[in-house]
């Protein structure tokens, strides 16, 4: 572990260099203005060692030792004084209390870091030696990114866990002879948390011995060249999926009953991530709770928008809400019938409130229709009568692919919406299991 140091001086411009010095051992660096302030932080946090400034408002240097050493509880402290006073009778009275050393201003950068190094050798115990075939590293991601370091694992064949945190956030990845073999990051397992990772500029790494890994559901399942093309090709995509998505005002929510309909034809993973999806979370919220990386969650966000699925509310008066009206594209033959005789088409799009049909010569606004229709894999046919509530057709100048009706169930058994709505459910976990790259 780094050393943890004291600085006691009330010179800002002294304790900035002392910090930026001794940071570079490297060490933690604490600091205090006084000799109070000394006192207590020295109690609490129990230093490796304290630099003490000789002239202080208050009690000076060598009354805050002589209260250091006179409580058991900081007796042991390594001190060492520094002042602008270098006389032989400061310097004799400094180790008479029993300072360590007496280090006169200015600093030399250098000579403070010997120094440093040859007091923690006498006063700190000897630390255990590493396994030899596991050295321990650490550092910043800024400096050393991730892709980085898992070629300098890879390159050096090293058996070793790296361990992450950017602020509150931690990750961890497993490496047997530079090979990753698996990966955790918060609720994220294995390849997605390898990716969410990836996505990560800033925070610190440790590089420790090998240990046993999290559990067989955080096993990766590509080998690092891939895992590392594929992260950088999701990471090179993810602006362009989030900025078309609703803001940090706006709350996202799928239906309950349609979301557990749906929840329980989903993976583990999936399900968790519909759950989020509750109208008490932005978007970023979804993200940093989803159990899949911010790539894949941003792909089931817009495939869910897309059909239409997932309705939202804005905080205040920032909009008006959204409303979930899901719909699936349909495969299978459908029948529709104003006047004899009737029409058929083989594609169609299907919401629990009605049809979509694309035809170039759609039927008037206003026309009922007779709706038969079959869902694949199912013998028997849905009968319902529509209404067509908008159209465009050829006349509208509309693209080819806009060329339809939309047509509003009037009638329909409940056995027939029952039908509709099971289908739907089915559609859309069939499509977020696309989105998820799932069969």
């Amino acid at each position: 572990m780094e050393p943890r140091i004291l600085v006691v001086d009330d010179d800002a411009l002294i304790r900035r260099i002392m910090r930026d010095t001794l940071s570079a051992l490297p060490a933690t660096v604490l600091e205090a203005t006084n000799g109070e302030e000394a006192v207590k932080t020295a109690k609490a946090e129990r230093p490796d060692l304290i630099f003490l400034d000789t002239m202080m408002p208050g009690m000076d240097g060598f009354q805050t030792a002589e209260a250091l050493k006179q409580d058991p509880a900081t007796a042991g402290l390594p001190l060492v004084f520094v002042s602008a006073l270098g006389t032989s009778s400061h310097k004799v009275r400094g180790l008479d209390i029993g300072a360590e050393d007496y280090i006169s201003k200015p600093i030399d950068p250098e000579e403070l870091k010997a120094r440093v190094r040859s007091i923690l050798r006498r006063t700190r115990p000897a630390p255990a030696a590493p396994e030899p075939a596991a050295a321990v590293a650490r550092g910043q991601l800024q400096t050393m990114p991730l892709p980085s370091l898992i070629h300098w694992l890879e390159l050096e064949r090293r058996t070793a866990r790296l361990l992450l945190t950017r602020e509150q956030l931690e990750g961890e990845i497993h490496f047997r002879e530079g090979e990753i073999t698996s990966a955790v990051q918060g609720a994220r397992q294995g390849d997605a948390a390898v990716y969410q990772l990836l996505t990560w500029t800033k925070g610190a790494f440790n590089i420790m011995p090998g240990g046993p890994p999290p559990g067989p559901a955080s096993a990766v399942s590509l080998p690092n060249d891939k895992l590392l093309l594929e992260g950088e090709r999701r990471l090179t995509e993810l602006p362009g999926l989030r900025s078309p998505l609703p803001g940090a005002d706006t709350m996202l929510e799928l239906p309950v009953a349609l979301c557990a309909a749906v929840q329980a034809q989903l993976p583990p993973a999936g399900a968790a991530l519909l759950g989020l999806l509750d109208g008490t979370r932005s978007l970023d919220g979804v993200l940093e709770g989803s159990p899949l990386d911010a790539w894949t969650t941003l792909q089931v966000v817009h495939r869910l928008l897309a059909l239409g699925a997932l309705g939202w509310s804005a905080r205040g008066a920032a909009g008006p809400p959204r409303r979930s009206i899901p719909r699936v594209p349909m495969g299978g033959l459908l029948q529709y019938q104003a006047l004899l005789p009737a029409q058929q088409v083989h594609q169609f799009t299907l919401s629990a409130r009605g049809v979509f049909i694309q035809t170039p010569t759609p039927l008037s606004v206003g026309e009922q229709v007779l709706l038969q229709f079959q869902f694949p894999g199912t013998p028997a046919k849905v009968t319902a009568i529509g209404q067509v509530i908008w159209r465009k057709g050829e006349a509208e100048k509309a693209r080819p692919e806009d060329f339809g009706m939309g047509l509003q169930f009037l009638e329909a058994s409940p056995e027939t919406l029952e039908a509709i709505e099971q289908r739907l459910t089915q559609g859309l976990a069939a499509e977020i299991r696309g989105a998820l790259g799932q069969p």
